[in-house]
């Protein structure tokens, strides 16, 4: 099965583009928080206290077998840190191994452009459109349809909701969509310990957007 953060990752990619839907800022933390939601479904991470402010504590090092998220484990260390601070670390130069293990997977693909002519970028369109396609199906059903979300879906709406992209993946009255990923994220869908973790990332992923945004927009003005 593949991770939260490889299937967050290809959810915020549009397929024929290769661009993401959401700001770089934005697709960091979300990828950042993704990284750790996995380390906290596999028994890696615990959360203790509430939303941003909460500690996740390392509790198990050993390997998971994934060395992205190895790799990510290693940048908490061993002491217990706050949510939000957690989602800056591993936000930081993530985002490109995510997108190269779906590559390697043979679901995207990479290419080199340049944006308006000028400035060089990088593009990561589909090869194969089936597993966003299963995803979107997978979240119409929860977000649309009323359907119950196992852990890894809730997971996949906690952090399209924390950077407002739920309405960009399924055709749906935004109010309406963005109302029921809200009720899932904060719903009763894991064990309480997982359920804490997501909400604290969920949590620290919308105040790290929405600081950036606010600091973007001051220093523009």
């Amino acid at each position: 099965m593949a991770s939260v953060a490889e299937d967050l990752a290809l959810l915020l990619f549009d397929p024929t583009t290769g661009r993401s839907i959401v700001d770089g800022t934005s697709l960091d933390r979300a990828i950042g928080g993704a990284l750790l939601l996995d380390l906290s479904l596999s028994g890696r991470v615990t959360a203790a206290g509430e939303g941003a402010k909460a500690r996740l504590t390392v509790a198990d090092p050993s390997s998971t077998g994934n060395n992205i998220l190895d790799a990510a484990l290693a940048k908490l260390g061993g002491s217990p840190v706050r949510a939000q601070r957690a989602v800056e670390r591993l936000a930081s130069k993530t985002r490109v191994p995510v997108l190269e293990r779906l590559v390697e997977r043979g679901v995207l693909d990479r290419r080199s452009e340049r944006r308006l002519g000028l400035f060089p970028a990088t593009a990561w369109p589909a090869i194969d459109p089936a597993p966003r396609e299963a995803l979107r199906s997978r979240l119409g059903d929860v977000l649309l349809k009323g359907g119950r979300p196992d852990e890894h879906t809730a997971c996949l709406v906690s952090l399209l909701h924390a950077v407002k992209a739920e309405h960009k993946i399924v055709d749906g009255p935004r109010r309406e969509v963005r109302a029921r990923a809200r009720e899932i994220t904060s719903g009763e869908w894991a064990g309480a310990a997982v359920r804490k973790a997501v909400q604290a990332v969920q949590t620290s992923v919308a105040i790290a957007v929405s600081a950036a945004v606010s600091a973007s927009a001051a220093s523009s003005s």
